[in-house]
């Protein structure tokens, strides 16, 4: 592999985030992002029409001295319409595409970068709720989350997000540099779709993410594995988990739910619209989630052992007794 230099791998990312209201979401959110990114970047916020001060928040970074591109739009669009639409108003050589609901661990970004520019891995993510290197600590991660995230902590809609995520880790930063060291030279296929790193070159070679599937980290994945089985690519979408993100979890959804997108592009359709059930089933590495995918007798009673012991045990003790 022809050697890389170290200013290639300080190389500036765009990384576009569709926002459609969630003030108090918006402002946890970018603290984080300037807090644990450790690459400069660009920040291009795709404002879909919100009623709320979202926009207005993340342009008042500009005079804190961040680097922040605000796109307003008339109407609230699809998410790969808008991830379209952020990454071709900027020029850097990484491009990311985030949702506004996470929160990054320290140095997220260091990982995935080396993996996109000295590795040469044409997709890459992060580890976190929904795909944990540790299967077993994934089930109760998520169950642990979901126990916590469904309750109210405090009326104060920004203290109640603060308090979901302290219950959750005690201190987040903290916590999330004990995953990352634990499972740094753990890698495997897959695609997070709340968060993951491309190149540019790879954007443009996909053409862009199609407009009409908003299952679009499927898609991308999908469709990056069927042109690495056809030699376009060398490899496969990466999660890593030397990097963590964490996910809300839904909290953008119930938000579209009662505010459409409104869309000019050709109409959506679902991913089995798109793609044949066999050709999922055959490319996407996650079996239990594919049409028709079942999981084993062991795995169900395992589900259901968690959600149990969720309630009674792992969602009071510190994450350090269960990592």
């Amino acid at each position: 592999m022809t050697e890389v230099k170290s200013a290639e791998l300080e190389a500036l990312m765009d990384l576009v985030v569709p926002i459609h209201g969630q003030i108090e979401m918006n402002r946890i959110f970018f603290e984080t992002l300037s807090r644990n990114t450790r690459h400069p970047f660009r920040l291009i916020v795709v404002d879909n029409f919100s009623q709320d001060e979202s926009a207005s928040y993340f342009e008042s970074q500009r005079a804190k001295g961040w680097d922040v591109t605000i796109l307003r739009n008339p109407h609230n669009q699809c998410y790969p319409f808008s991830i379209n639409q952020g990454v071709r108003a900027g020029d850097a050589s990484i491009v990311g595409f985030l949702n506004n609901d996470i929160l990054v661990g320290p140095g997220w970004d260091e990982p995935l970068i080396k993996a996109l520019i000295k590795d040469g891995y044409p997709v890459v993510s992060p580890g976190g709720l929904e795909h944990f290197p540790d299967p077993k600590l994934e089930e109760i991660f998520f169950q642990r989350w979901r126990y916590i995230n469904k309750r109210r902590w405090s009326q104060s809609p920004t203290l109640n997000l603060e308090e979901k995520i302290r219950r959750m880790y005690g201190n987040f930063d903290e916590t999330a540099k004990r995953i990352q060291k634990k499972y740094d030279d753990v890698h495997y296929p897959g695609i997070m779709g709340h968060c993951h790193l491309l190149k540019r070159e790879t954007f443009e070679r996909l053409g862009g993410l199609d407009p009409r599937i908003q299952s679009a980290d499927w898609d991308l994945f999908l469709t990056v594995e069927r042109m690495k089985r056809e030699g376009i690519f060398e490899k496969s979408p990466m999660i890593f988990g030397g990097s963590y993100v964490h996910h809300f979890i839904r909290l953008t959804d119930a938000n579209v739910k009662r505010v459409p997108p409104v869309c000019a592009h050709a109409p959506h359709m679902t991913l089995e619209e798109k793609w044949e059930k066999r050709e999922i089933q055959e490319l996407w590495p996650f079996k239990d989630q594919v049409p028709d995918g079942q999981k084993s007798l062991s795995k169900k009673i395992f589900k259901k052992y968690v959600r149990g012991k969720t309630g009674l045990y792992y969602w009071r003790v510190g994450m350090e007794k269960i990592i």
